[in-house]
């Protein structure tokens, strides 16, 4: 007899996953980077924190995204040609 088929011990609750509890994957965690997303918009506004286009790193993402299109450009050309 496997877990599943015990509805003795069943809890109404979501089936644990073997998730962390503030995981992208679970109501939990969506909700907390919710909170986290709109916290940081409304510290942007008081001017206590920096918008991330602003930041230090975003320069650096913006490099490797443009690298990464040069790439993707350079194998749809290749896959053409050949």
């Amino acid at each position: 007899m496997t877990d599943r088929d015990d509805t003795a011990g069943a809890t109404a609750g979501p089936p644990h996953l073997g998730l962390p509890e503030h995981s992208a994957l679970t109501i939990e965690g969506r909700i907390e980077r919710a909170g986290g997303v709109g916290m940081h918009g409304a510290r942007v506004r008081d001017g206590r924190e920096r918008p991330l286009r602003q930041s230090s790193w975003a320069g650096g993402l913006g490099l490797i995204a443009g690298g990464f299109a040069l790439l993707l450009a350079a194998l749809v050309v290749l896959y053409l040609i050949g």
